[in-house]
């Protein structure tokens, strides 16, 4: 079973990003309600997943970008359909760094999560920017349902987050949901990121 991508990674390292987006491992298709809390701060959101694809509705500002994301491309796409445009960025290397199915081998037992049977992980991982320790929850079809943890950098500072997933309703998703509607504009990250407060790294340069 190989744990989700981008939950820990990207949340301590890219938390305007994960507040919106965090793609994961899951085998099958399922939708549910999202919470993420970085550092105290709230975000509520919606996900629809397909194995190695998976959208995020996220209200950041006054907008609520569509966040597109794609296990075999580091190309993420933006969708706000306030301003009818799209936006492809970079997803961060860094971003990638908790893939392993080492967050696997250290099984803390088994618990219902909102209805959902998982097994719980401990996680206790150094990578090159840190240290990253909490616990995980995946149901069998890898599921990313819940994640308590900090993350320390080598700098020192500490970041915390979690992640639960509610309402989660397994089964098919429309394909038409994971693909940029036809006719919008095409900006590149530099004209959208401030209006959203994100970093983003243009696709571009990839």
């Amino acid at each position: 079973m190989r744990a989700f991508r981008y939950v820990l990674a990207s949340c301590f390292l890219f938390p305007a990003i994960a507040a919106a987006a965090t793609l994961g491992e899951a085998r099958i298709g399922f939708t549910a309600d999202r919470l993420l809390v970085v550092d105290g701060h709230s975000y509520q959101g919606k996900i629809w997943t397909m194995p190695g694809k998976e959208r995020h509705e996220q209200a950041i500002q006054a907008f609520r970008p569509v966040f597109l994301l794609r296990s075999d491309n580091p190309i993420g796409e933006i969708v706000v359909p306030q301003l009818h445009t799209t936006v492809q960025f970079t997803m961060p290397p860094e971003m990638r760094l908790l893939r392993s199915p080492a967050l696997t081998k250290k099984p803390a037992g088994e618990e219902s999560v909102n209805g959902i049977a998982t097994t719980k992980y401990r996680i206790d991982e150094t990578v090159p920017e840190g240290h990253a320790e909490g616990m995980l929850w995946l149901s069998r079809d890898g599921i990313p349902m819940k994640l308590a943890g900090s993350f320390t950098a080598q700098n020192g500072r500490v970041s915390t987050i979690r992640w639960e997933l509610s309402h989660v309703k397994i089964g098919p998703q429309p394909a038409a949901l994971f693909e940029a509607p036809e006719g919008y504009s095409k900006l590149p990250p530099e004209a959208v990121a401030p209006l959203l407060g994100l970093r983003l790294k243009s696709a571009a340069k990839h």
